[in-house]
């Protein structure tokens, strides 16, 4: 039965392409005729299960196919030993080596896995005192911006302070000028008070006498 599956795939499908690969089946030696019929002679009898063969014509001929090996030899073999498909054992042999291929690989990515684990965390402990130290850094830099506008308000209040100041200054030379003009101004009144009752007093002594009573002569002088 398994053997009546190639034939009903190769009659069902006559346009196959020229250089298609077809295998030798489960059998363990395929000869290999120089015509299509066992009356032509062997050209190789060493045609083992899975070997590889390139399809030289899409038509059986005498129950026969043309194909040629992978090293150039063409000829004849039987259509019943023939698979259009990869045998069992090929198939086992690839899944194998896929297998082994896949393991490898799977070993690979699992090495590169951990190495990459441990870098992402070198990276996160890195990540985390980064954090700390922008925190710190932030931290300094509100303390320094907490400090430059207390220094702000502090000049600000200083240079109101050094306005109040100057003016607190010219109100203080203006009452002195004020002051020194009232000491002036009282001095030079109590020099004319001074005087005034100088020439006050001089005048007195001057009219006093002639406001003195004159002695009346008496006859008998």
């Amino acid at each position: 039965m398994k053997r009546l599956i190639p034939l009903l795939v190769l009659l069902a499908t006559p346009l196959m392409a020229a250089a298609k690969t077809v295998y030798i089946g489960d059998t363990l030696y395929v000869p290999m005729r120089s015509g299509p019929g066992n009356e032509y002679r062997i050209v190789n009898r060493a045609l083992k299960t899975g070997t590889a063969l390139t399809l030289l014509n899409q038509k059986e001929e005498g129950g026969h196919y043309k194909v040629k090996t992978s090293n150039g030899q063409e000829g004849y073999v039987p259509k019943q030993y023939l698979l259009f498909e990869p045998p069992a054992m090929l198939k086992l042999q690839k899944a194998e080596s896929d297998s082994a291929r896949m393991k490898a690989e799977v070993a690979a990515l699992s090495e590169k896995l951990k190495t990459t684990q441990a870098e992402l965390q070198e990276k996160t402990r890195a990540l985390a005192s980064n954090n700390k130290s922008s925190s710190a850094l932030q931290e300094e830099l509100n303390q320094i911006k907490d400090i430059s506008a207390k220094s702000l308000e502090l000049d600000k209040r200083n240079r109101e302070l050094v306005i109040a100041n100057e003016q607190l200054m010219s109100e203080l030379q203006a009452l002195q000028v004020d002051n020194q003009q009232l000491v002036d101004t009282s001095e030079h009144r109590w020099f004319l008070y001074g005087a005034g009752t100088l020439v006050f007093g001089l005048l007195i002594g001057l009219v006093a006498p002639l406001l003195r009573p004159r002695k009346k002569s008496s006859g008998w002088a």
